[in-house]
């Protein structure tokens, strides 16, 4: 009875054992199911037709999901998105992360009578084949970002951008994240060579600036890594870490002022950047004296970024900025 009893107590614990994963099992399953760089542009390619049928319940929503749209937390059913894009075009950025199960993607779009095109630029995080974080902007004019603003020229700018040279030296991402976090640092001692051809833009749009008086050169705007860049250190610097392509998409919050500018504009300048202010200002001064225009009063705002840059062949390729304004001493609901 007693061998019977032990045999029988044996038998039991294997089937125990069977049954219960070991511990180094259950730790060293991932929790994110692998995702391809189609899965990620299958998904963004969802969520845009899923606003132009206004019907956002298709999309593989998780159980809890985060989301803002132009800054504000929403339901996707109460967004502005979802009620009034009737047309959304392929994206003409798309930026993928496999390691984070992240996209972020920028396309023109049509709202309403379809006449007047907007930008669309959005970020999307998913887990386990659902989404779980998404991050909308949409400007509609250069008064949404504070200086240029051009749908029209959001493709052909970025062309150049989604197909790099073949026979590029890709930067690791290691390299990557270092330069997205340098982005918005400015003590940061990292030095980024910027390549001869590297492309500057706003929201689509090529930089000329004219000048506070009219008369500066009419050629765009080349890149830099200045030093008088924008400073936050809470800022995301890595959302999006793209090692094919070589995107990196940081977002951070910039504090400013929008001024009245040359003609009948107005243009945001960062308060790091002290010169350009301080320039503004005595403009001001002048045009005001003269009495003879009518001058947008000098207003303090907060700049939220998506920052976009591309970097291969040891040099920066393209730097973007996609600003959205909103008003003073605002912070970013996903910080």
């Amino acid at each position: 009875m007693r061998i019977s009893g032990l045999f029988q107590l044996f038998r039991f614990s294997l089937c125990l054992a069977a049954a219960v994963p070991s511990v180094a099992t259950a730790v060293g399953k991932p929790s994110n199911q692998e995702i391809s760089r189609q899965d990620l542009s299958g998904i963004v390619s969802q969520i845009l037709k899923s606003m132009e049928a206004h019907d956002p319940g298709v999309l593989p929503l998780a159980t809890v999901y985060k989301a803002t749209e132009n800054s504000h937390a929403a339901s996707l059913a109460m967004m502005t998105s979802w009620r009034t894009i009737v047309k959304a075009e392929s994206p003409s950025l798309l930026a993928i992360d496999t390691e984070q199960g992240s996209a972020f993607f920028i396309t023109d779009i049509s709202e309403g009578n379809g006449k007047t095109e907007a930008i669309l630029r959005g970020r999307v995080k998913v887990v386990d084949q659902r989404i779980t974080e998404l991050e909308l902007f949409i400007n509609r004019s250069r008064g949404d970002d504070g200086y240029a603003f051009s749908a029209t020229e959001l493709s052909e700018n970025y062309k150049v951008l989604m197909s790099p040279p073949k026979n590029r030296e890709k930067a690791s991402r290691t390299e990557l994240e270092a330069i997205g976090a340098a982005a918005w640092d400015s003590s940061d001692s990292l030095s980024v060579s910027v390549g001869d051809n590297c492309q500057f833009t706003e929201v689509g749009a090529t930089i000329i600036d004219t000048g506070t008086y009219g008369n500066d050169s009419t050629a765009p705007l080349t890149c830099s890594w200045s030093s008088t860049r924008p400073t936050d250190l809470n800022a995301r610097t890595s959302l999006v870490i793209d090692e094919e392509l070589g995107f990196i998409v940081t977002n951070g919050v910039v504090q400013g002022k929008v001024y009245p500018y040359y003609g009948n504009i107005s243009t945001f300048i960062p308060d790091s950047m002290t010169s350009a202010q301080e320039a503004q200002e005595v403009w001001f001064a002048q045009v005001k004296s003269q009495g003879n225009v009518t001058l947008v009063s000098s207003t303090e705002a907060t700049g939220e970024n998506f920052e976009v840059l591309q970097f291969y062949d040891n040099a920066l390729q393209a730097l973007q900025f996609h600003v959205f304004l909103s008003g003073p001493n605002m912070t970013s609901s996903w910080v």
